[in-house]
């Protein structure tokens, strides 16, 4: 297991493809995942690049975050920045999905002369939108369905002047089940849990890496800057910028998409068919190729 310490903290990271350009960096999303259902996708990206995939502070195989520390979006943003350092990589090309997606447009903003590209993976860049697009998606099976409370969260949710957080709380509170699940197109965990069984053969995980995530969301949650509107932001990236979506995805709605597609500077969109929100498992090679292909032509 490899770590890199960052203002003593151990991030844990996985490498692959050591010695290839450039180097692709995976921000993984949740929030408060784990680079882990990643590890197929950087196996095979590292057999064209050099990849770094790692578990953000706080969760996993990472150092929890102690009650005392602080991690907002621009804390977690300094430690990829630090860590870039630490290991030596001049520039490199951030991946990010779901919040990594956040993530991965706050660095690029921050720290411009330190990308060369970035990709976006159903990312989420606003609180709000994310909010909004998953209550498009639902609303009309709980129409159908007569379901009256639902109903009237999902239209609080939509509500013009709601403010950022109480949409993103009221959408935690939107109640899944398997048939929703399937109007959705969400994928069936059985067929998630084999494939993470069938792609890493040895994920390192102990007993104590699975609770980390509770305190990781709680601070993440409380932090003023996880409910600020990103999307300006891609109007100010220079960099070559490419959107990879699923069909289905409901963490980047049409609101997001049109934006990209209306202020992204040197912007690339592809919508993946049959695929919602975990494209890079659903249609594996034809995530792996979009990739190949994109940073190919920088």
């Amino acid at each position: 297991m490899a770590y890199v310490e960052i203002n003593s903290k151990k991030i844990y990271f996985e490498e692959y493809g050591i010695g290839k350009k450039p180097t692709l960096v995976y921000m993984h999303g949740g929030p408060g995942e784990s680079c882990l259902t990643y590890t197929y996708q950087a196996q095979k990206l590292g057999e064209y690049f050099h990849v770094i995939s790692f578990d953000q502070y706080g969760v996993f195989r990472s150092d929890a975050i102690s009650t005392e520390a602080k991690a907002d979006v621009k804390y977690h943003v300094e430690i990829i920045e630090q860590m870039r350092i630490k290991l030596g990589i001049e520039s490199w090309i951030p991946i990010g999905h779901s919040f990594g997606g956040m993530l991965a447009l706050v660095y690029s903003h921050t720290y411009p002369d330190s990308v060369d590209a970035v990709i976006y993976d159903c990312p989420m860049w606003s609180a709000l939108h994310t909010a909004r697009a998953i209550a498009e998606a639902t609303l009309p099976y709980f129409e159908e369905n007569k379901i009256t409370e639902q109903i009237e969260i999902i239209n609080e949710i939509l509500i013009a002047d709601i403010l950022p957080r109480d949409a993103f709380d009221k959408s935690m509170r939107i109640e899944w089940n398997e048939e929703l699940n399937r109007y959705c197109h969400v994928i069936e965990m059985s067929k998630y849990n084999s494939y993470i069984n069938e792609n890493i053969a040895e994920p390192n995980v102990t007993n104590d890496c699975w609770n980390k995530y509770i305190t990781f969301r709680e601070k993440l949650f409380d932090s003023e800057d996880f409910y600020y509107d990103y999307l300006p932001y891609l109007a100010q990236i220079q960099k070559p910028q490419f959107l990879v979506v699923g069909e289905y995805d409901m963490t980047c709605g049409k609101y997001e998409q049109e934006w990209f597609d209306t202020h992204a500077i040197n912007g690339r969109k592809e919508i993946l068919d049959n695929s919602a929100h975990l494209s890079w498992f659903e249609c594996p090679k034809k995530y792996t190729d979009l990739i190949k292909s994109f940073v190919w032509s920088l």
